[in-house]
């Protein structure tokens, strides 16, 4: 073989492999950056996951990202397989733990992993205060209220001006028939984020059962208007219903 002939190998053999690799990150980068298109992210996210290239955390970044793709699409059964897979690849990442908890809490209503999930997610970052909030609104929908005030206090000293850490608090009080304290917590909620559609529909029914009737109407009107469908209006309500009859349920 000439030498010319083997330069030429040779270069064409790098060429392939430039072209490969380039295909291999364009998908990781599509994988990554694509925003709001769950197909498309798993469409990318598989192919990227293909690649040999990739370490141990960086496929677990991607097979996550799959798996949120599917969470997106309310297929929750794939999204907690996916990150099954993500947690063994890397388990310090708390973000999969939170991710995969939610989706056992939509999957199946199963309460006990979601509070396991967001309670490793805790373990990792123990001052992150979402993720206080988070377990605090799992455990009141697990019928734990007492120990969801434990929660939204730890979220709120860590982030005193949290709108949501006062919704979920409301939620746990109102569980607990604490009504006054329940109202106490919307408003504030309410007057750090106005907008909250959910929190004006828990203040409505506070006031609902205090009697304030004119009142509990102007929340519920806002809450329709602001909330994206009257199927999501009713999910939510239905939440909020399930809570309180597990609550009761764990009281007796």
């Amino acid at each position: 073989m000439s030498n010319a002939l083997r330069i030429i190998l040779i270069i064409t053999a790098m060429l392939v492999s430039f072209f490969i690799n380039a295909v291999e990150f364009n998908d990781t980068q599509k994988c990554n950056e694509i925003k709001d298109a769950p197909d498309l992210t798993i469409q990318y996210c598989t192919a990227a996951m293909q690649s040999d290239e990739l370490s141990d955390e960086n496929l677990a970044d991607v097979i996550a990202r799959r798996g949120y793709a599917y969470y997106q699409k309310s297929n929750y059964e794939q999204a907690i397989t996916d990150f099954n897979t993500a947690i063994q690849l890397n388990p310090k990442d708390a973000r999969f733990y939170i991710v995969r908890g939610m989706a056992y809490e939509y999957a199946e209503r199963n309460y006990n992993e979601t509070v396991d999930n967001f309670s490793s997610a805790i373990r990792l970052q123990p001052k992150n205060a979402r993720y206080y909030n988070f377990r605090c609104w799992a455990r009141v929908l697990k019928g734990d209220a007492e120990l969801a005030l434990f929660d939204c206090n730890q979220s709120l000293d860590i982030e005193p001006n949290n709108p949501n850490a006062y919704d979920s608090r409301g939620i746990a009080h109102f569980a607990l028939g604490n009504y006054q304290a329940a109202l106490a917590d919307y408003n504030k909620s309410i007057e750090l984020n106005s907008e909250a559609w959910s929190t004006h529909l828990n203040r409505a029914r506070v006031h609902e059962i205090l009697g304030n009737t004119s009142q509990a109407e102007a929340d519920k009107n806002i809450a329709r208007k602001n909330a994206q469908g009257e199927e999501q209006y009713k999910t939510w309500l239905g939440s909020i219903e399930d809570a309180e009859k597990n609550n009761r349920h764990h009281r007796q």
